[in-house]
């Protein structure tokens, strides 16, 4: 059984958890990396996070992994190194601001006779906005940051290109020039891999440590592309491999790796709805106390998706310079290349 994070009353394995990533965005830090876990520390502590002010729509900063007030920014645990990024938001609706502004511009017309020009409805607009911030709720979201520094891979459990930019523009900025980081890119493109493991006849053919699970997505091309979804339903027919002869590409596809985490990877070589086997975090020594808990669970975590991104990165032909062609031809992404300047998943199991 296949057990992953959930918000509802059947978590499953999180109850046991104390840390555990959901999705994978995988990068490629470059020269002038922090050297040090404590080198790391004292760059993220220039961007503390705190709470919105009164008048304030956003705020981003790290805090501490381990949840703890004043806690360390940074954890290093059985050679990874582990931070955490803040974002919270004030969101106010556009209806309640529409609202105020048609006020005052009756009220403007009734005292004038005139209507507003353009610049003065824009100002009318911010000042609404400041007027129902503070009574705006805050909504708060965190990203946890995984490095490994002997493999200079930065990974992160971001749902969402936009807070994996908003991540990557502060570490930029507080770690200084020279701090680069690059998406992984491998020699063959995962779609390219993916459309041939799906193509396959057999098992031998697919990648000793991989196998493919039941739910895929696959999409034609052209201005009005043909989307066909499969869930719970065996990959391994006739039907499928119709589809891929047909020209339709994977843009995501479940997988299984050892029989111990599965997950599904995008055509953008991320990783969603990570699930761990039933039974994998069993094999940890019963922790004492919290910080023991959380030491395991990082340890364990990270062992195991270590594992996993090597064999992934070698089933795409292994990775590639930044810089040299790969097998990508896909569009980038924004945020796919940062280098000194600074949509979420769903929550069922992936099969």
């Amino acid at each position: 059984m296949w057990l992953r994070c959930r918000s509802g009353p059947a978590r499953g394995v999180c109850d046991r958890l104390n840390f555990v990533f959901k999705n994978l965005m995988l990068y490629r830090l470059g020269p002038g990396w922090p050297a040090s876990a404590a080198q790391l520390e004292e760059a993220l502590a220039r961007e503390p996070f705190a709470e919105c002010g009164a008048t304030q729509q956003k705020s981003t900063g790290w805090v501490p992994p381990r949840g703890q007030d004043h806690g360390a920014l940074v954890e290093a645990v059985d050679g990874q190194w582990i931070a955490r990024f803040a974002i919270e938001t004030k969101p106010v609706p556009g209806d309640a601001v529409r609202r105020k502004v048609q006020e005052a511009v009756a009220q403007i017309e009734k005292t004038s006779g005139r209507k507003p020009g353009k610049k003065e409805l824009r100002d009318l607009r911010d000042d609404a906005l400041i007027a129902l911030l503070p009574q705006a709720f805050a909504r708060r979201s965190q990203v946890s940051v995984w490095l490994n520094p002997r493999e200079r891979w930065l990974v992160l459990d971001a749902g969402s290109q936009g807070k994996a930019d908003e991540l990557i523009s502060s570490l930029v900025r507080v770690a200084g020039q020279g701090f680069a980081i690059h998406l992984l890119q491998t020699a063959r493109s995962p779609q390219a891999a993916m459309a041939g493991w799906l193509a396959a006849q057999s098992a031998d053919e697919l990648p000793a440590a991989l196998h493919v699970e039941r739910e895929c997505e696959l999409k034609g091309s052209g201005e009005e592309p043909a989307v066909v979804k499969f869930a719970r339903h065996d990959l391994a027919t006739d039907e499928v491999r119709q589809h891929i002869a047909e020209g339709k590409l994977p843009t995501r596809l479940a997988l299984g790796w050892q029989g111990r985490v599965g997950f599904v990877l995008t055509q953008a070589l991320q990783l969603k709805k990570i699930a761990f086997q039933e039974g994998v975090f069993d094999e940890r020594p019963a922790p004492a106390n919290a910080d023991e808990r959380f030491d395991a669970d990082v340890a364990l975590a990270t062992g195991e998706l270590s594992g996993l991104i090597a064999d992934l990165l070698a089933a795409l032909g292994g990775e590639v310079d930044p810089g040299q062609p790969s097998g990508f031809t896909e569009a980038p992404t924004p945020g796919s290349t940062v280098a000194e300047e600074a949509t979420a998943s769903a929550d069922d199991p992936p099969f």
